[in-house]
């Protein structure tokens, strides 16, 4: 059966020179998604959440909670987005 994940990302653009936006998942060390624009950027989150989890899954890790979308737009940190995959 599968299970529905929902983790926020936090948008930012200007990386590499101003060439790249990404999109960081706070609270999964060393999880993020690179693209040329947002759209890009947005398209592909839910493919790279996907591999993170089963990551997790796999080796038998904690999947880390998901942080409060309203504790990342207080901090101020760019544009929270909702990313949604499912395993």
């Amino acid at each position: 059966m599968e299970k529905e994940y929902i983790y926020p990302a936090v948008l930012a653009f200007g990386y590499d020179g101003g060439r790249l936006w990404a999109a960081n998942f706070v609270g999964l060390s060393g999880c993020w998604v690179e693209g040329e624009d947002r759209d890009d950027v947005i398209k592909r989150a839910p493919e790279v959440l996907k591999e993170y989890i089963k990551c997790c899954i796999e080796a038998e890790w904690p999947i880390p909670e998901p942080p409060k979308v309203g504790d990342l737009e207080e901090a101020d940190a760019g544009e929270v987005i909702l990313v949604k995959c499912r395993i």
